[in-house]
């Protein structure tokens, strides 16, 4: 309620133009937001269909990923003030831009003091967002273990330090999996979240993300 209230009393103005009514006017986001090639998302080698090589999947369990945009310029200010600047009406537009797919929804949950510091989960967001424009079922099913900053870190890093730090709480036997996140870096969180849903029943794991560094 008080997050609506805002709204009205201070509207979202395009980054670019800064028309009032959305973070990113229409106009504006044709040119503004730099597409990503598809290409797997672990080793980054271009493919058609964002699917995770033979030798990537082999480790991580991830089918592939649906990624949006390039992280730079605009797309990575929105994220930044996503995160950042308490906008979650940037959540909420950033999630019609996500690439459809099918399945159950979850999402990557952040580290837990920068979710007490924001009051939020900023992919939390997104995935129920993504899941009710789609028309998909959203659940929560992973829980962070463990709080390990992953900045800075270069890929192997990340892999070591984000070993074992998910647990799947729900049974998923079965089903197809949609793992949302806002941005993916080296990929070690999607593929440690995929190893783990997988380990739980998953069928299959596919990440959808808005951007990727």
């Amino acid at each position: 309620m008080i997050e609506k209230l805002l709204e009205i009393i201070s509207p979202d103005a395009c980054f670019v133009c800064q028309t009032e009514g959305s973070c990113l006017c229409q106009n504006c986001a044709k040119t503004a937001l730099v597409s990503k090639k598809p290409s797997c998302v672990l080793c980054n080698k271009l493919n058609n269909d964002g699917r995770t090589c033979s030798g990537c999947y082999a480790k991580s369990r991830l089918r592939g990923a649906s990624v949006s945009y390039r992280y730079e310029g605009v797309a990575k200010d929105l994220i930044w003030a996503m995160k950042y600047q308490n906008k979650r009406s940037i959540a909420r537009y950033l999630a019609t831009k996500l690439l459809p797919e099918d399945g159950v929804v979850c999402f990557v949950p952040s580290d837990g003091k920068a979710r007490r510091r924001r009051g939020y989960d900023q992919a939390e967001i997104l995935a129920k967002t993504y899941a009710k424009i789609n028309n998909l079922k959203f659940n929560n099913l992973l829980l962070r273990s463990k709080h390990t900053k992953q900045v800075g870190k270069n890929r192997q890093q990340r892999i070591d330090t984000i070993k074992d730090n998910f647990v799947a709480i729900v049974d998923i036997t079965g089903l197809n999996i949609i793992l949302v996140d806002d941005v993916i870096t080296t990929g070690a969180t999607v593929a440690e979240c995929s190893r783990i849903l997988k380990l739980a029943g998953a069928r299959s794991v596919r990440a959808v993300a808005v951007a990727k560094g």
